[in-house]
């Protein structure tokens, strides 16, 4: 063996918020079995979240190798963690299958390989998670003296909204609101071209070309149609 390493996993991470797929940001701290076995044979993990990947050093793969009946059933683990406050807003947090801390595993190939040179040739390298986008009904507030007779419609023909409904605020300021009849994934840049108009029929007038879209901070929990859902609150303001 050389002194050089290769690779003997791949992960990569996508998130369907961000407009790249990826998400920036995500920090990996090993658990303990992992950081063990890592410090034993000097592996090391390269990478971001296009691309995790984990090395080996060609001249620990023998004894790498010798202890496979050792290694952390699945894979190597790693608690992950994002820098972005928001992270919790914009991702499905209840739809992730671990509890706790969000985890990654890089898988190892099969321990029943014939030989070392089998295992490293079976690397999985092009494994990829896909993490949950949080879906929220938007709901528009929209504030001051917009006429009667208002609708939200999409552009586009694609999301459908409900009648108007008035609704006080915390405050006591009376406000119309106007929520999607379904949930919306959140999106760092949305592509919807939602308007406001006034008007019924043939004497329809837009007001408002394009509504703001909805925000990750702006996130609430309302009952909609008897149920406890994801909201996103959307102020639009005469």
């Amino acid at each position: 063996m050389t002194g050089g390493y290769r690779a003997v996993s791949g992960l990569a991470v996508r998130h369907p918020y961000f407009a790249s797929g990826w998400p920036s940001g995500l920090q990996l701290q090993a658990d303990d079995a992992t950081a063990a076995l890592m410090a034993r044979f000097g592996l090391l993990l390269r990478g971001d979240a296009r691309r995790y990947v984990l090395m080996a050093s060609e001249r620990g793969l023998d004894g790498l190798w010798s202890v496979r009946a050792e290694w952390p059933e699945g894979g190597l683990t790693f608690a992950a963690r994002s820098t972005d406050p928001l992270w919790a807003y914009y991702t499905d947090v209840r739809a992730m299958a671990s509890a706790g801390p969000f985890r990654l595993t890089l898988a190892l190939a099969p321990r029943d390989c014939a030989s070392l040179s089998d295992w490293l040739a079976a690397a999985p390298l092009d494994n990829t998670v896909l993490v949950p986008v949080r879906w929220t009904f938007w709901k528009y507030l929209l504030v001051g003296d917009w006429g009667q007779a208002l609708s939200v419609v999409d552009a586009a023909g694609a999301v459908a909204f409900g009648a108007p409904e008035p609704e006080t605020l915390p405050d006591g300021t009376l406000v119309t609101v106007v929520r999607s009849t379904m949930p919306l994934a959140l999106q760092e840049r949305p592509g919807h071209r939602f308007q406001l108009r006034r008007g019924l029929g043939s004497d329809t007038r837009v007001l408002m070309a394009r509504l703001p879209q909805a925000s990750p901070a702006a996130l609430r929990r309302e009952v909609v149609d008897g149920a406890l859902c994801d909201v996103s609150e959307v102020f639009v303001n005469r």
